[in-house]
């Protein structure tokens, strides 16, 4: 079974060069057969009856609170298998910061005016270890990183993908996007957006992609901005 879906993985990935993208909302056609992982993920993340991550409110201004996308505050934290996870928000951040949760002292933090998404840059977090991603010294979201055995199962598997489609001759984006159609198959959300925002040169189809998601996880944001409110 593990090796099938590796194995779809790549043949998919391959396949997934062709996609029908508006300016600002992916086509998601309920009886398509289109096969893109893209169109795959997003099916995944916005049109389930019960989305794995939600919209939530934040603002763009100094005095708004922060959208906070990935990772994100389930009814329980937010699991992630990378251990230099990707922090991705909406709205106006001076800093971000990662401390052990329960603990008032940062064990890294990083200027933040200048994007909307960073990769934690300090010593890899520990495994089944719970810590916070506190945005702008006060708003915070807890998440763990998942424990050692289950991280080395995963790593070895992605490795397998990796292997599998650098023999078929597939570039850094498909290679991504197997990878994070993989997370998605196992509901491993912030991972998932870590590998869409891991490609240095998207592709138009990608970096819509990326918008969307911010667009769709931070609607009423960008609604009250679209207004002048």
């Amino acid at each position: 079974m593990r090796n099938l879906l590796i194995s779809t993985l790549v043949l998919s990935a391959v396949a997934s060069t062709s996609l029908a993208v508006l300016p600002k909302e992916f086509v998601l056609a309920e009886n398509t057969k289109d096969s893109s992982l893209l169109v795959s993920i997003y099916r995944n993340l916005f049109k389930k009856k019960e989305p794995p991550i939600k919209p939530r409110n934040g603002g763009s201004r100094p005095t708004e609170p922060v959208c906070m996308i990935s990772p994100d505050v389930p009814s329980v934290y937010r699991k992630v298998w990378s251990d230099r996870p990707l922090f991705l928000w909406q709205g106006y951040v001076s800093t971000i910061a990662v401390r052990h949760q329960g603990s008032n002292i940062n064990s890294w933090i990083h200027p933040a005016s200048h994007t909307q998404n960073i990769t934690y840059t300090g010593e890899p977090l520990q495994p089944g270890q719970v810590y916070q991603w506190v945005v702008n010294g006060g708003q915070f979201i807890p998440f763990q990183v998942m424990e050692k055995q289950e991280r080395d199962r995963i790593s070895s598997e992605l490795q397998n993908i990796e292997k599998q489609l650098q023999s078929t001759g597939a570039n850094t984006e498909a290679i991504a996007l197997a990878k994070a159609n993989y997370f998605a198959e196992k509901n491993l959300w912030s991972d998932v957006l870590q590998q869409v925002y891991s490609v240095p040169e998207p592709s138009a189809e990608l970096t819509t992609f990326r918008q969307d998601i911010v667009h769709n996880l931070c609607k009423p944001v960008i609604a009250n901005q679209v207004s002048g409110n």
